[in-house]
């Protein structure tokens, strides 16, 4: 079953990138402070920083996977196609979870509630969106056909929970504010 195993390792990029910029966030938030409607645009969370650090940490940590298993599966296309789907998976998520921060922000959820489904899928729905629009062909072939799919189900249902632990451990560590 190596197929499964393709798409979990491949969506390596996009599981790190969220947790990356928290790493690397702080500084200069992306909205600038602006508002829309009497509510910030994004927030104070979301920043250049983080949105950068994350995204290309993430990518680096794919590159290495491409180096390492690539010599023996095919888990991205040949370099510099690659790098592409690499930097794809990296930001999608990212911009996912700024897209979500901007719909809770529109529903006047305040910075750090909490909101279970989009808190969970965000990342998972960007990176998939992304790489849909840049290399559908890619994303067929890695996450629907074959077994490829067992993958998908597997990302689907199982990463939001490694997610949710690792959000945990981010705020036990006094790297996030909120456990989420």
């Amino acid at each position: 079953m190596i197929g499964p195993l393709i798409a979990i390792l491949a969506f390596i990029p996009a599981m790190l990138a969220n947790s990356l910029a928290v790493v690397f966030g702080g500084g200069p938030p992306i909205d600038s402070g602006k508002k829309w409607n009497d509510n910030r645009v994004l927030g104070d969370g979301k920043t250049w920083r983080g949105l950068f650090g994350g995204g290309i940490s993430a990518a680096i940590v794919g590159v290495i996977l491409y180096f390492i298993f690539s010599l023996r599966f095919y888990l991205y296309p040949s370099f510099p196609g690659g790098l592409l789907v690499i930097f794809t998976l990296s930001f999608g998520a990212l911009l996912g979870d700024i897209g979500a921060s901007f719909v809770k922000r529109r529903r006047g959820v305040p910075r750090g509630k909490n909101s279970p489904i989009m808190d969970r899928y965000d990342f998972i729905v960007g990176a998939f969106l992304l790489i849909i629009l840049i290399d559908a062909d890619w994303f067929y072939q890695t996450y629907i056909e074959g077994d490829g799919w067992i993958g998908t189900i597997i990302i689907i249902v199982g990463v939001p929970f490694l997610h949710r632990a690792v959000n945990i451990l981010g705020y036990k560590l006094g790297l996030k504010d909120e456990p989420w």
